[in-house]
C-alpha cells in the first residue's frame, strides 16, 4: 500500500506555516497538492497526512474576509519574468593591450582612461525573489547588470563647423560626471567611451531603483549594476538622432565587453527609465532617460522594453502617468498581466495582492534605512 512522503510532507507543511496569511497559505497548499500528496514508505506518514490536513481544515475554517497581508518569506508573491528568455550566450571579448591611457580590446572597444576615478567599494544588495525583506549584502562582488542613461547636457549640432564646441561640451561634461562620480563609463558624441568611475566602484547614478532576474531583486541600483552613459539629450531640440552612429557602435561593444567580462545577462541591460521609482507617490518611471527610444538590438540585446516593470511586477508600483504613451508602457502592459496572473492563481482579488506587493516595498525600504543608518553609526 502507498503512503506519503515523510520528508516531501514536511518539507510543504514548513514552506506553509511560513505563509502568515491564511489565504495564501490555503493557495498554496492546494496548489502544491492538486495532483495529490508525494508517495513513499509507511513510516508516520499517516501521522504526517492528518498534520497537513488540519492545516487545511484550519484555514478553510477562517473568516473570508479575514484580511490578507502576504507573509514576506512566502513564494506567493515570486514573480518569474514573463519574458521567455533564450539560451544565453555569452560574448567573447578579451583585453588586447593596456596602457596608462587607454584599453583596447579584441572587439575593437578602446577605452580612455583619463579621466578615471576611484570611489566607494561597489556591492550588491539583493532580495531573494522568492520574497523576503532580509537582503544578501556582497562586497566587491561583480555587477548584475547595466543601467543605460543618456547626460541630458547641452548639445550642438553635430556639424563639421560645430566640432570645436562639440569638444568642449564633451570635455566639461566628463569634468561634471567626474566630479560627481556619476557614471562608470560615457560615450561622447564621437563613440570615443570614457571610463570614469572604476568597475570595482560605486557610481551615484540610478537613485531608488528597482530590477529583478529569476533569483534576486536589486534595489538601488547604484552599487549593484554598472552605468553607461551616452552623451545625448531624451528628445533632442534639433529634431537628431539621440545617438550618432559612432555612439551605438561604441555602445555595442563596450556591451559586449562588460556582459563577456562579468556573465551579465541580457535581460539585466536597461534603461533608467525602467528601474527608476518613486517610493513616495509609488510611481514607476520617476527618471525618464530612455522611457522611448533605446537601440537594444542595435547594441545587440533583445527588446528588453517588453521585460516586466519589476516596480509594478513585484512591488505593485504603477507606471507615472505621463509615460502612458512610451515604450515603457509595453513593460507596464506585461508586469500587470503577470500581477493578475499571479492574484487569480492565489484566488485573491487583484487589488488585495497588489496591497500586498505595496506592503513588502515598505518592509524592504525601512530594512534598507536601518541597514544605512546602523551604517552611519559606526562610521
Amino acid at each position: 500500500m502507498e503512503t506519503t512522503d515523510q520528508n516531501a510532507i514536511h518539507s510543504l507543511d514548513a514552506r506553509a506555516r511560513m505563509i502568515r496569511d491564511p489565504v495564501l497559505r490555503l493557495a498554496y497548499l492546494r496548489r502544491m497538492t492538486a495532483g495529490g500528496l508525494p508517495q513513499a514508505a509507511p513510516v508516520k506518514a499517516s501521522r504526517r497526512r492528518l498534520k497537513l490536513a488540519a492545516l487545511v481544515a484550519a484555514v478553510l475554517a477562517l473568516p473570508a474576509g479575514y484580511r490578507t497581508e502576504v507573509f514576506l518569506n512566502s513564494e506567493a508573491i515570486s514573480e518569474p519574468s514573463t519574458v521567455e528568455a533564450a539560451e544565453e550566450r555569452w560574448p567573447n571579448v578579451w583585453m588586447v593591450e593596456e596602457n596608462a591611457e587607454s584599453e583596447l580590446y579584441s572587439n575593437g572597444l578602446r577605452i580612455e582612461k583619463a579621466m578615471t576615478v576611484d570611489s566607494r567599494p561597489r556591492r550588491k544588495i539583493m532580495f531573494p525573489s522568492s520574497g523576503g525583506a532580509e537582503p544578501q549584502i556582497l562586497e566587491w562582488s561583480d555587477p548584475a547588470g547595466i543601467v543605460f542613461h543618456t547626460t541630458e547636457s547641452r548639445m550642438h549640432d553635430f556639424e563639421q563647423a560645430e566640432t570645436p564646441r562639440l569638444k568642449l561640451a564633451g570635455k566639461y561634461l566628463l569634468e561634471y560626471v567626474r566630479a560627481e562620480r556619476a557614471y562608470h563609463y560615457v560615450v561622447d558624441r564621437f563613440g570615443r567611451v570614457h571610463r570614469i568611475v572604476e568597475e570595482g566602484g560605486a557610481a551615484n547614478h540610478a537613485g531608488w531603483s528597482v530590477w529583478a532576474d529569476a533569483d534576486w531583486i536589486y534595489v538601488n541600483l547604484n552599487e549593484s549594476f554598472l552605468a553607461v552613459a551616452f552623451e545625448a539629450q531624451s528628445r533632442p531640440s534639433n529634431g537628431e538622432e539621440v545617438l550618432t552612429p559612432a555612439q551605438i557602435q561604441a555602445g555595442r561593444v563596450l556591451t559586449e565587453m562588460l556582459r563577456s567580462r562579468y556573465h551579465i545577462p541580457a535581460g539585466n541591460c536597461v534603461t533608467h527609465a525602467q528601474v527608476s521609482i518613486n517610493p513616495r507617490n509609488g510611481r514607476v518611471g520617476y527618471h525618464t532617460d530612455w522611457a522611448d527610444d533605446f537601440p537594444f538590438r542595435a547594441l545587440g540585446l533583445p527588446d528588453n522594453y517588453e521585460r516586466p516593470l519589476v516596480g509594478i511586477a513585484q512591488f505593485g508600483f504603477e507606471l507615472d502617468a505621463p509615460l502612458a504613451g512610451s515604450r515603457l508602457a509595453r513593460g507596464q502592459r506585461a508586469a500587470e498581466a503577470a500581477l493578475r496572473r499571479k492574484a487569480l492563481e492565489l484566488h485573491v482579488p487583484s487589488a488585495q495582492y497588489r496591497a500586498g506587493l505595496r506592503r513588502r516595498w515598505f518592509e524592504i525600504w525601512n530594512r534598507l534605512n536601518e541597514i544605512r543608518n546602523n551604517e552611519e553609526k559606526a562610521s
